[in-house]
């Protein structure tokens, strides 16, 4: 997870306003978190998928959202910030849907892409599916091999069978 999460809590007490980009595991948590603890602070959460927790199934996902807006927390969907403007001194943030976004401060918790490319060089490179993730069977073994195992993200077991 790419993430600039030593959560530095000064930098959050002293902001009226935070940004969080990403709607994953790291950012929803971040979300809720400042939420709870400092509900006063105006909390705007920018994500470019279609629902928060992608990976978990659509009433979850749903339930999640309507807890953090019961919170007042502003989740913005099928948008990104320009990560390469980011900077500790502005206080504007432009999405790419061309809304602005104000925050005296931000937190970047988005998935890292996944590192398997130099599989396609190997003799497994049969075995991974189109999103680059090896696929295996239930017992963590490599499809089409008897000697090879993989775990984690790198496999096409679904985060919540793990």
């Amino acid at each position: 997870m790419l993430c600039n999460l030593v959560v530095d809590k000064g930098k959050i007490e002293s902001s009226e306003s935070v940004l969080i980009i990403g709607g994953g595991p790291t950012g929803v948590e971040l979300a809720g978190e400042i939420a709870v603890d400092y509900p006063e602070k105006k909390v705007t959460l920018v994500h470019r998928g279609s629902r928060l927790l992608e990976f978990i199934g659509d009433k979850a996902s749903k339930k999640c959202l309507d807890w953090l807006t019961s919170k007042k927390v502003d989740v913005l969907f099928q948008q990104s910030i320009d990560l390469d403007s980011l900077s500790n001194t502005e206080k504007l943030y432009r999405t790419s849907a061309g809304e602005t976004v104000t925050a005296d401060c931000h937190f970047v918790c988005i998935g890292k892409p996944l590192s398997s490319s130099w599989l396609h060089d190997t003799i497994l490179k049969e075995s991974l599916d189109n999103k680059g993730r090896l696929m295996v069977e239930k017992d963590l073994r490599i499809k089409g091999y008897n000697n090879i195992f993989a775990i984690g993200d790198i496999t096409d077991i679904p985060v919540s069978l793990l």
